[in-house]
This record gives C-alpha cells, sequence and structure tokens, in this order.
C-alpha cells in the first residue's frame, strides 16, 4: 500500500542531503543572514557545533507571521513562482534548510523587524514546532541550534572530533566572508576571525590566511562577453601542494567547478611544476539567467548554458595577471641591471691586465692553448660523476644484530660496493652481486626509526636556532594548535605566535633533510580527516611522506663512511625489503644465476 510519508519523516530524508555536519547548518544559517542584508554577523561555536551553533546578525529581522512559516518545508521570502528560478540572484532559495534543522536538533529563532515595537521566537525540537511567542529582541535574528542529530543517534556517532569540525565550519565561513567583504564576521573565542564590514578585499585577504599571502597577490581585471572576472591571483612562489585555497565565487556564492578549477590550472601551467596548486581568490558576476544553481541541496555546485565562453574568460583572465607579474619582474630586473652597470664597469676597470683578454686579470683562467690541453688529457671516466670502487669493509659493527628478513643477512656480509649514477648501490656479496636503491632503502631506515620513537616516547628533536613562523589559514591555526600536545608526542613544538601565525620551534632530528613547512602541510591533512594524530594508521601516513622527502635523493653524492652506516643501519631493519611505499629497495644475484645467464653451466 502506497502511503504519503509523515512531514516530519520527509523532512528528515532532506535533512540527509542538507544536513550533513555542523558546518553545513552553519552555512545555511549563514547564508541566511547574508539574504537578509545583515552586516554584522555574531557567531558562537560550542564542541565545534555538534553542541551549539549560535548565529546573531543585525538584518532585516523576521515579523512574527514569518516565524510561524520558518519550520515549514519549501516556506521561503526568496521566490514566488517558477520564472524567478530562472534568474536566482540569493544564496538561499529552496526553503528547507531550518525544517530539515529542526527536525534533528533542538532550534530556537529570536527575531525582530526592523522599525517593529517587539521581537518573537520560536522553537522547533525534533520535528515538533511550538507557537510563536513574543519576546525582546533587538532588530535582527537570533539563531540557536543545540544537541545536533540528538534523536539521530547513528547520524551523531558519525560527526569527527571537535577540533576538526570547528576547522570544516571556519572554512566554511572564510569561503562566506571571502565573497562578501561588506559583512563583517566574528568568532567568539577565535584569535584570528574578527573581521570588520567593508573591508578592503585584499585586507582581509590578509587577515585570514597572512601577509605573506597577501604581498604575493596579483589583481585580476578582466571583462568579456558578460562576464567580469575579479579578484587575486597569488604568485606562483605561493603555490601550495593541495587543491584547498582555490577560491571561486560567482555572483557573491562559493562554487565548485570541475571545469573551471581546469580553466585556472591550465593558466598556471608554464608556472608550476607537477604537484604544486595555485592559490587564488576569484569572483565571477554574469547574468543570473545564464547560469543554473538550482543543481544540488548544498547549493556549491552550478551548470551554465553556455560553459566555454565562460571557461576562456577565467583562463584570460588569470593568464593577463601573471602576464603583468612577468612584465613587473621584468621591469625590476632590467632596473637592477641598470642600476649594476656603472659597478660592473668600474670593477671591470680596475680588473683590466695589461695584456691577456679584457676586464679579466691575467692568469684567471690561464693561457688559452693549456685551457685546451688540459681538458683534452682529462680520463674520460673522470669526466663523469662517478665515485670510484671502494675497497673498504663493511664488517658489522658491535651494535648490530641478524635481522629477520633474509636481506639482513645480505647487508651484513657486503664486501666492496660502486656507486652508479649517485642513485644505485652495486653490492658485491658472498652469494653473487646486489643494486641498492639507495633513497628508498634509506625511505626504509629512517620510517623505522620515526615509527620506532613514537612507540617508545622518546622522539629526539631538532630544535631551531631561529623558530619558523608560518601565517595558517584560521581554520588550519585552530587546528593545529587544538592538537598541540598530541603533535609534541610525535616530535612536533608548536605554539600560537598570535595574529593567525603559527611557531614551530622543533620536529624530529632524523627528518633534518625535510621542509618544516612541508611536513607541517601533511600533519594538517592528517587532521582535517578528523581522525586524531596518535592514531598508528594516521601516523604511518604522515612518517611515510616524512621519511620520504628526508631520505638522501637521487643525485645525492655518499662518500663512502656514509654508504657503510647506509647499509649497518639496514642490517638491523625487520622489513628491509620494500621502502614505506611498497617499492623494492634491493635486488639481489646471485652467482648461480649468472652462470646460468651467461651459460657457464
Amino acid at each position: 500500500m502506497i502511503e504519503v510519508l509523515k512531514p516530519e519523516v520527509v523532512n528528515q530524508i532532506a535533512a540527509g542531503e542538507v544536513v550533513e555536519r555542523p558546518f553545513s547548518v552553519l552555512k545555511e544559517c549563514v547564508e541566511n543572514s547574508i539574504d537578509a542584508g545583515a552586516t554584522r554577523i555574531e557567531i558562537v561555536l560550542e564542541e565545534g557545533g555538534k553542541q551549539l551553533i549560535r548565529i546573531q546578525d543585525d538584518g532585516r529581522g523576521m515579523s512574527p507571521e514569518d516565524l510561524g512559516l520558518a519550520f515549514v518545508s519549501h516556506a521561503t521570502s526568496k521566490l514566488r513562482d517558477l520564472e524567478d528560478l530562472e534568474a536566482i540572484i540569493s544564496l538561499g532559495f529552496r526553503g528547507e534548510a531550518l525544517a530539515s534543522i529542526g527536525s534533528v536538533a533542538r532550534v530556537r529563532i529570536l527575531s525582530r523587524a526592523r522599525g517593529a515595537e517587539e521581537g518573537a521566537v520560536v522553537r522547533a525540537e525534533g520535528g515538533r514546532v511550538f507557537d510563536v511567542a513574543p519576546a525582546a529582541s533587538p532588530e535582527g535574528t537570533l539563531v540557536e541550534v543545540r544537541d545536533l542529530f540528538y534523536n539521530v543517534p547513528a547520524r551523531r556517532r558519525f560527526l569527527k572530533s571537535t577540533p576538526a569540525e570547528k576547522s570544516r565550519c571556519l572554512e566554511v565561513l572564510t569561503r562566506l566572508a571571502l565573497a562578501h567583504p561588506e559583512v563583517g564576521f566574528r568568532v567568539e573565542g577565535s584569535k584570528t576571525f574578527d573581521l570588520l564590514a567593508g573591508e578592503d578585499p585584499l585586507v582581509r585577504i590578509g587577515k585570514l590566511f597572512g601577509k605573506s599571502v597577501q604581498a604575493l597577490c596579483h589583481p585580476v581585471s578582466y571583462q568579456a562577453g558578460g562576464i567580469v572576472v575579479s579578484g587575486f591571483v597569488v604568485d606562483p612562489d605561493g603555490a601550495r601542494r593541495d587543491r584547498s585555497q582555490e577560491f571561486l565565487f560567482l555572483n557573491g556564492r562559493p562554487i565548485k567547478d570541475r571545469s573551471l578549477s581546469f580553466a585556472i590550472r591550465d593558466a598556471y601551467r608554464e608556472y608550476l611544476m607537477g604537484g604544486r596548486f595555485p592559490v587564488t581568490f576569484l569572483h565571477l558576476q554574469m547574468d543570473p539567467g545564464k547560469v543554473d544553481v538550482n543543481v544540488h541541496p548544498t547549493k556549491t555546485e552550478v551548470r551554465f548554458h553556455e560553459p566555454r565562453p565562460v571557461f576562456s574568460a577565467l583562463r584570460r583572465a588569470i593568464l593577463e595577471a601573471l602576464g603583468a607579474r612577468r612584465n613587473r619582474l621584468g621591469e625590476r630586473q632590467a632596473k637592477s641591471l641598470e642600476a649594476g652597470a656603472e659597478t660592473h664597469a668600474v670593477v671591470a676597470e680596475a680588473l683590466r691586465p695589461a695584456t691577456g683578454f679584457p676586464g679579466l686579470p691575467k692568469g684567471l683562467f690561464g693561457e688559452s692553448e693549456a685551457i685546451g690541453s688540459s681538458f683534452g688529457t682529462l680520463p674520460a671516466r673522470e669526466s663523469v660523476p662517478v665515485s670510484k670502487p671502494s675497497t673498504t669493509s663493511l664488517t658489522p659493527g658491535p651494535d648490530s644484530k641478524e635481522g629477520s628478513a633474509p636481506l639482513s643477512h645480505l647487508f651484513q656480509r657486503a664486501k666492496r660496493f660502486l656507486v652508479i649514477q649517485d642513485l644505485y648501490i652495486l653490492l658485491e656479496t658472498d652469494e653473487g652481486f646486489a643494486i641498492i636503491d639507495q633513497h628508498a632503502l634509506h625511505e626504509r631506515i629512517l620510517y623505522e626509526k620515526l615509527l620506532k620513537d613514537w612507540k617508545e616516547g622518546e622522539v629526539p628533536v631538532q630544535g631551531l636556532l631561529v623558530p619558523l613562523l608560518l601565517e595558517l589559514a584560521p581554520a588550519d591555526h585552530e587546528l593545529l594548535l587544538a592538537h598541540r600536545d598530541s603533535l609534541e608526542k610525535l616530535g612536533l613544538h608548536i605554539s600560537d605566535f598570535g595574529g593567525g601565525t603559527i611557531k614551530l620551534e622543533g620536529y624530529p632530528h632524523c627528518l633534518r633533510r625535510v621542509n618544516p613547512k612541508a611536513l607541517l602541510e601533511d600533519v594538517l591533512e592528517t587532521l582535517k580527516d578528523g581522525r586524531p594524530p596518535e592514531e598508528l594508521e594516521e601516523v604511518r601516513e604522515r612518517f611515510h611522506s616524512a621519511a620520504c622527502r628526508s631520505a638522501v635523493m637521487s643525485g645525492d653524492r655518499l662518500q663512502d663512511e656514509e654508504i657503510q652506516q647506509l647499509l649497518l643501519d639496514a642490517a638491523k631493519l625487520e622489513h628491509p625489503d620494500n621502502c614505506p611505499h611498497g617499492r623494492p629497495t634491493v635486488l639481489n644475484f646471485t652467482s648461480k644465476q649468472l652462470e646460468t645467464w651467461f651459460r657457464r653451466k
């Protein structure tokens, strides 16, 4: 038998799409505040929004009649008829967010319309809506959402840690704050999220992402075919290892679009190496009738009626901005060369010898005949940077032990070695020979050492003589500080420097070669997943990356003593066969195999 679902069931089904986590609630409510013409929005988050989300704005407010319809599905003040869907200019329009939120939380809305003598309040709890009642209220609207998913335990169990949920909330606010610099935002308890209404967009970028990012911003101003592109692109020197700071807005709405992301990366193609991603703050303005925002309940996806002109306009705008940046660099270099030309001429005149090459002191390079003869007589073997064979014995040290893997025996009983292309170590053994990938083997050594130190709670720390100051977005700043104690157990010593800046004072000693900034970015990626850094699997992932970046690389020339130490350390490994990513560390060949290949037997 087919039956019509009850309204509370319909709302809970809708909540599954609209209300994913606390950040979803925050997004819907703040968008309502912006649509209401607010110039100042105050936010309170308790337990990352799981316990309480409070949004107070100074917008137009609502009458008691409007409050009576606030929790009714598909009741909205932003649409009237079908034609309005063809050109949506508001952030919200579906009329289902508050009804969905009210079905999975305890909600209170207090509001007073501008010019009204008194306000009113309405409550909803688990889908049950209470009567509207008079209440004292300033002009504007206050929304309180408590105990999210209190009546849906299965959904509540999927919520992440408090720092992770708060970080996602701050990410949502960051996007809305960038999209609407005319609105002021303040998050209670956050040292970095206090933004003034109407401030310069570039100043707002500096507050949210630091002065270093602000200094690398290049302005964008382009118009073609009714499409206006404005904002800023960040210099390629400020590129990141992920796409988290690719900000794109359409008519004041934060959006995500795969084709436009490709346009951004394509414009940066000749400026960035693989694995690096641009940072952008770009605003698109176009006829609302030429874009459909009614694609998904989250309203972050859009569909263009004619996507190609939008793609081309965005790409061309970025190329022009980067081209202007290149011209400015060229002008500065030209001025620098011009300024240095006179100094160069004076020095050249002072060095001019009586005979020989003009401008060079006699004997600096020797006579031309001597140059030719010395290069001509160099042995061909020494003209290529390869290591000479070493006859140094590789007898294990007194503290070495027999490993559980067969390769431990190979490393312990190695005799002589030859380095090839500063990457591969050709090793003579009792059984034949082996070829070692020095990077993969060193990576495995560092990885196992890191993991062992962490398990024993004694990670040796390399203190920084001059601490590294790292400016971060508010969400990242809050997230790192929330996990400061856990990170210290991993050997990362950080503290708050103020103004959204983190001070790194030390990191694991065995990662001396790693870029500390890249290491922190790796840790941030883990924390954003919502799992604490002390969880073993997550620690392993981070140590994989850290060991890879710290290991000796292809082209790094090792001294004989360093190679000996590498092999002795390898003899103690628990799993020496592969690097942490699964690549082999060594290929072993026996004398019997050689004899078979060369048909000696």
